[in-house]
């Protein structure tokens, strides 16, 4: 009977822990994050002769920075050199992601046009945001493509972190990312921005650069 009850009770310790959820806190790299993005705008966003497109800065070399944490199994830290290139790396492997950043750069003109005039400013989430009641349909298609980009490029930024922390690409990895991707992308778009420019702050208040 104690041998049964041995049994049954390993058996039931196996089933717990097989149904125990792992969590996984994916180490986000800020500043590398940062110069990912900016090294791929100014190669995805110049044109053939090297010039850089209006809008986007070059910044200094990136520092390496990186670890990985899992809870309920080990800690685990490991430092590796030229993040932000392993990161641009991957992202430059997904074709969506490589496609918007091109068609961000063939409309820059535009863009920059509606921010010139105070049409659209930089909103916190990284997104274009209309300032006027109403956009011409040919402005709004405009803002719209574009918006359409930044959520592509800020999506696939999420999934190269997640694979450079050798995570899995699980949507519990994905929404624990996301919000850090789409913060650091809002953040260099109000540095990029031009004086003048309507720019909203982390806090959602707006105001000029």
């Amino acid at each position: 009977m104690k041998k049964r009850t041995k049994v049954l009770t390993g058996a039931l310790l196996l089933i717990v822990a097989a149904c125990a959820v792992i969590t996984v806190n994916i180490y986000f790299p800020e500043k590398d994050v940062k110069e990912a993005y900016k090294a791929l705008e100014k190669e995805l966003m110049t044109d053939q002769g090297g010039e850089q497109k209006p809008g986007t800065k070059s910044e200094e070399k990136p520092k390496p920075e990186s670890s990985i944490h899992f809870e309920l199994v080990a800690t685990a830290y490991a430092q590796e050199s030229g993040m932000a290139e392993k990161i641009a790396e991957n992202v430059k492997k997904m074709p969506d992601v490589v496609n918007a950043y091109k068609e961000m750069g063939a409309r820059i003109a535009d863009t920059d046009r509606l921010r010139d005039s105070g049409a659209v400013g930089e909103g916190k989430d990284g997104l274009l945001s209309p300032r006027e009641k109403a956009l011409s349909p040919g402005d709004k298609k405009v803002v719209d493509m574009e918006n359409e980009n930044r959520r592509t490029v800020i999506k696939g930024m999420a999934k190269a972190i997640i694979r450079v922390n050798r995570a899995q690409d699980t949507p519990e990895n994905f929404n624990q990312v996301m919000p850090q991707a789409t913060e650091q992308f809002a953040g260099i778009r109000r540095d990029a921005a031009k004086k003048g420019w309507w720019i909203q702050d982390a806090n959602g208040n707006w105001g000029r650069k």
